[in-house]
C-alpha cells in the first residue's frame, strides 16, 4: 500500500555522538576542529534544476568525539523544511568540509536554497573540499580512482556500507510510495557512513606539505651501479621525514628523478653525472676562442695570444671547461650552471664537496628536486 501524506509536514530528525579512530590535527591547523562542520546530502537526481535534496547529514567535532545530526524529508514534501534546519544549524560554521562538495554538495545545496528563496551559505565560510586537497597527487597515489569509497578502503577506514550514490533516489522512491522503511534506513546508514568517512580522510590535509615542500635531509647516500649498456653510474639517495604522515603512499618520477613517500617517510633518487661539462660566458663578443685549447679566453687576456691561434667566439664555442661531479637543476638552484652543449635544455650546477657536507643545502636541494617531479 502507499504511504498517505497528512498534510502535516513530518521531518525527521537524527542524532547521536560517534566515537571514530581519527585525528583532526591537520584541520586544527586551519581553523578550531569545533568550528567546522563535515557536510553530505543525499538527493533524488544530479541535476539541482529537476531533483530535490531528501537528506542532509553534519558532524562536528564535541569533547573527543563526534555529533551527527541529519535532517531527512519523511514525505517528499519537506526539501525547504529541511534546507532551513540546515542553515540555522550552519550559520556559526567557520567551514563546511565535504568530499567533492565544491562541485556537488555545495553546489546541489546553493541552487536549491535559492529555489526557495533561502539566503544561501555564507561567502565567509570556508569550504574544504577533500578531493580537492587530494587532486593535485592523483597522478603519484596510483589507484583505480578517486571516488571516496576507493580512498576510503586504501586509507583503511573499515567502511562496511557498499550503497552507490546513484541507488539512493531508487530508495527513496520505494520509501515513498510503498513506505519500505528500511529504504529510509539504508540512505541513512549510508550518509552516515558517507560523514564518518570524511572525518576518516581529514589527514588528506597533510597532503598540503608537498604543495611547497620543505624538506629535512636526515641522510645522504651515494650508490654506483651499472647500467644497461655496461656504463657505470652514480646516484644520491636522499632520506628525508615530513613533519606529519601522509594518509596515502605517493611515488612518482620526472627527468631521471623519483621519489617515494610512505608514512611520514620518504626518499629521492638523483643521478650524479661525472664527466666533463661546459660553462657559457652570455658576452660571447669580448671572448676569443682557442680551438687548439677547446675552450674560450677574454680578449684582454687573448690579446697575448697569437692571431694564428684565436677565432672570433660565438655563443656556441663561448665556454669553458669542467670535468666534476654535477646534478641537475631545471630553473638555476644552484650557479653557475653547466651544460654538455650549447643547444642543450638540460642544465646542471657543480657536486662540490662542500654541498656534500652541507645538511641546510642538501634539504633546499630535495625540497626543489620534490617540487619539480610534483609540477612535472
Amino acid at each position: 500500500m502507499g504511504k498517505k501524506s497528512t498534510g502535516a509536514l513530518i521531518m525527521r530528525i537524527c542524532s547521536k555522538q560517534i566515537v571514530l579512530q581519527t585525528e583532526d590535527a591537520a584541520l586544527s591547523e586551519v581553523l578550531p576542529a569545533e568550528r567546522a562542520l563535515i557536510l553530505n546530502i543525499e538527493t533524488t537526481g544530479i541535476s539541482a534544476e529537476r531533483s530535490r535534496v531528501v537528506l542532509i547529514g553534519c558532524m562536528r567535532r564535541s569533547a573527543g568525539a563526534w555529533d551527527l545530526i541529519q535532517w531527512f524529508d519523511d514525505t517528499g514534501e519537506e526539501e525547504r523544511l529541511i534546507l532551513s534546519s540546515f542553515l540555522l544549524y550552519a550559520s556559526e560554521a567557520d567551514a563546511l568540509v565535504t568530499y567533492g562538495g565544491d562541485r556537488f554538495d555545495l553546489s546541489f545545496l546553493r541552487k536549491r536554497l535559492a529555489e526557495h528563496d533561502l539566503g544561501t551559505i555564507p561567502e565567509d565560510c570556508l569550504s574544504l573540499d577533500l578531493y580537492k586537497e587530494l587532486r593535485p597527487y592523483k597522478k603519484f597515489a596510483g589507484l583505480p580512482d578517486y571516488k571516496q569509497m576507493t580512498v576510503e578502503a586504501y586509507v583503511g577506514t573499515d567502511r562496511e556500507d557498499t550503497l552507490e550514490g546513484a541507488e539512493i533516489a531508487k530508495l527513496y522512491n520505494r520509501f515513498l510510495h510503498f513506505g519500505a522503511r528500511e529504504a529510509a534506513e539504508q540512505i541513512l546508514s549510508h550518509n552516515e557512513a558517507d560523514l564518518c568517512g570524511i572525518a576518516q580522510l581529514l589527514p588528506l590535509l597533510h597532503l598540503r606539505q608537498l604543495a611547497e615542500p620543505s624538506l629535512t635531509v636526515r641522510k645522504a647516500q651515494a650508490n654506483y651501479y651499472t647500467d644497461h649498456e655496461g656504463v657505470r653510474r652514480e646516484e644520491m639517495f636522499l632520506f628525508f621525514r615530513l613533519p606529519a604522515p601522509l594518509p596515502l603512499s605517493v611515488g612518482g618520477m620526472a627527468d631521471h628523478c623519483l621519489f617515494r613517500i610512505d608514512d611520514a617517510e620518504g626518499v629521492l633518487k638523483i643521478p650524479i653525472y661525472t664527466e666533463t661539462m661546459r660553462y657559457f660566458y652570455a658576452n660571447y663578443k669580448d671572448y676569443y676562442f682557442l680551438p687548439e685549447e677547446d675552450m674560450a679566453i677574454h680578449k684582454y687576456i687573448a690579446s697575448y695570444v697569437d692571431k694564428s691561434h684565436r677565432l672570433q667566439a660565438r655563443p656556441e664555442t663561448c665556454y669553458t671547461k669542467k670535468t666534476a661531479s654535477f646534478l641537475p637543476e631545471w630553473d638555476l638552484f644552484r650557479t653557475p650552471f653547466f651544460k654538455r652543449a650549447y643547444t642543450d635544455d638540460e642544465i646542471f650546477f657543480e657536486f662540490g664537496t662542500d654541498m656534500k657536507k652541507d645538511r641546510e643545502t642538501l634539504s633546499a636541494y630535495a625540497s626543489y628536486v620534490l617540487a619539480h617531479i610534483l609540477r612535472s
